[in-house]
């Protein structure tokens, strides 16, 4: 079983050099399995050929190995920052990987008189302030709420701010306090702003006190009115401070990293805390490892994730991690780290244990979950009589309004869990209104990709939708990937579907089936997927088409209306005056736009 890898490390180490470096292993078909570094490249390499001391998931890799490079460097810390930079570029399958997902999101204050308070993922500006990362989503847009809710603060783009003439929605359902037609002053601005901020360095105490001695002071004088709004505000701080679930948070800047493991996978959990704040906290699966890894999950995952992210002061971690983890960390962002194992301060133990716990109660229903799901897929294969387990399934979908803005997506699912890098967006324009030539025209722009090739095509449709996936299969030489179709009842009701397979008698489930449930959410995750995509193409045509209906305008004044208001909201707004002053715009042409404006907002 390890014979070639083994006599390909033979091989190999008859030229590698007892320096610092990086080693790569590789496959028959030159594809990177491992990338790793070494202070002895000779020693490190000449380890793998101790097949018996290896864990499983290595023992795999040296049984693939056809050939080793190397690379030597001048130093041990040069050749731990290559090793993370071809890890981050190259994937290889064998290194412990963190998959990648969005980046985090913060809540900003823009540098305005007026500050915008805004959630953002990059593209930050000089002399905003800027509080995160948030790990949940949801925690970063109940607290956002909660502040507008509290303060009052816009969260229009500049642009947009300063082309209103009147109060927006917002405004109405007291969430804005519109300063943009100066229905507040610029010192109260900045009051609430100030107490904004409070809120999001965690140390709205002070302000709750004064904000209670102020409503009791109103309700003396007899001001109703001014008291029910503190009290209002009041309670949405209150409200924004129970998002808080961990008590004893620390003051400094920490995040904490739990680590379990159990059944062949490790979770982690991260919580970071900054300033005062708890920003939430998230758990990532390392599927194919064993518990005596564990450490060297964690010390992976802290290089990986805080590769581009600045990292805290300070880690406190479950497991011991290892030294080069500070060094790599200390060079890549130019701060000093420390990495706390097993704390003695209270408030770190309790974060470090409220984080074990998490991890394990997510650990535990990220293996009941799988379970189900291979319990079902096992009954896809028997039921549908498919060629094998469909551990990865992709789901077909498309849709369009009366052939105009066809969408057309591919969603995928591994294990039954989505996997948002390989789902791709194809949008069509010369079949559009002809669902199997769209479905044809889709699977060859999707099989042109270099994506790994999926176990089950699920197709939104009957026999012809399945018959014309097959035979374009067929035509790309893929006929061993199976094709199933799930047509929805008379009604379109859920529960009533028929599913599908070539030269085989339809199936129906009970409406209470777990299988039928699996594949419906599977259907329903590609259909939300493609519609929203949908959406985006219409809602961008829409704004098109507005300035090309503008009547008495060309292309050439198009562009400098755009140029000018840039989008829709700001080009409604325009006054006649702002119209009038527009170069080349006499006062006829600019009262026929402003009227047309005018019938568009009624």
């Amino acid at each position: 079983m390890y014979e070639n890898g083994l006599n390909a490390l033979t091989k190999a180490l008859a030229n590698i050099p007892d320096l610092p470096g990086v080693y790569e292993m590789l496959d028959a078909k030159g594809a990177i399995l491992y990338v790793g570094k070494a202070k002895r490249l000779n020693r490190r390499v000449f380890s793998y050929t101790r097949v018996s001391a290896l864990c499983l998931r290595l023992q795999r890799m040296v049984s693939k190995i056809h050939s080793v490079q190397y690379t030597v460097t001048h130093n041990e810390l040069e050749a731990l920052l290559l090793e993370l930079h071809k890890i981050q570029k190259k994937k290889p399958p064998f290194n412990i990987l963190l998959k990648e997902g969005r980046a985090l999101a913060y809540l900003t204050l823009s540098a305005h008189p007026f500050p915008a308070l805004t959630a953002k993922r990059t593209n930050f500006i000089e002399g905003e302030k800027i509080f995160g990362p948030f790990l949940n989503r949801d925690l970063l847009e109940t607290t956002k709420t909660y502040i507008y809710k509290a303060f009052q603060l816009r969260s229009c783009s500049d642009r947009v701010f300063s082309a209103r003439k009147r109060p927006c929605l917002q405004y109405y359902i007291k969430s804005c306090s519109a300063p943009c037609v100066q229905k507040i002053t610029v010192s109260e601005y900045k009051k609430a702003v100030d107490g904004a901020l409070q809120i999001l360095k965690g140390k709205s105490d002070a302000l709750e006190n004064s904000l209670l001695q102020d409503m009791k002071s109103a309700s003396a004088q007899h001001l109703y009115e001014k008291a029910a709004l503190l009290r209002d505000r009041l309670r949405w701080i209150h409200q924004a401070k129970t998002t808080q679930s961990v008590t004893h948070i620390p003051k400094e800047d920490v995040d904490v990293v739990a680590g379990v493991f159990a059944h062949g996978v490790t979770c982690l959990q991260l919580c970071c805390f900054r300033q005062g704040m708890n920003y939430g906290g998230q758990h990532f699966f390392f599927p194919g490892t064993t518990e005596p890894e564990v450490s060297e999950v964690l010390s992976e995952f802290i290089r990986q994730f805080y590769f581009h992210m600045k990292p805290p002061k300070e880690f406190v971690v479950s497991h011991v991690c290892s030294p080069d983890v500070v060094e790599t960390l200390q060079h890549l962002h130019q701060v000093t780290v420390k990495i706390t194992h097993l704390p003695q301060e209270e408030a770190q133990l309790n974060i470090l244990a409220h984080a074990n716990l998490n991890a394990r109660h997510a650990l535990q229903q990220y293996v009941q979950a799988k379970e189900e799901v291979d319990v079902l897929v096992q009954r896809m294969k028997t039921t549908f009589e498919l060629n094998t387990v469909p551990r990865c399934i992709e789901v077909y979908d498309n849709s369009h309004v009366q052939g105009h803005h066809s969408c057309a997506g591919m969603v995928s699912f591994e294990d039954g869990l989505w996997q948002p890098k390989n789902s791709k967006i194809l949008f069509m324009g010369k079949t559009v209104g002809n669902d199997h030539a769209l479905l044809k025209e889709m699977l060859i722009r999707r099989f042109s990709r270099a994506l790994p090739h999926p176990d089950l095509l699920l197709v939104d449709g009957g026999i012809g939708h399945v018959s014309s996936a097959y035979a374009t299969l067929c035509d790309l030489n893929l006929q061993h990937i199976d094709v199933l179709g799930i047509a929805k009842g008379p009604q379109h009701r859920d529960g009533q579907e028929t599913f599908y397979r070539k030269n085989q008698p339809p199936v129906q489930f009970s409406d209470t089936d777990p299988l039928l449930h699996f594949l419906q959410r599977l259907r329903n995750k590609a259909h939300q997927y493609v519609i929203q995509a949908y959406r985006r193409t219409h809602r961008r045509s829409m704004v098109r088409s507005i300035f090309e209906q503008l009547p008495g305008i060309g292309p050439v004044r198009q562009q400098k209306l755009r140029c000018i208001f840039q989008d829709t909201e700001a080009l409604k707004n325009a006054s006649l005056e702002d119209l009038k002053a527009i170069p080349g715009f006499s006062k006829k042409l600019a009262e026929k736009v402003y009227n047309f404006l005018n019938t568009l907002d009624s």
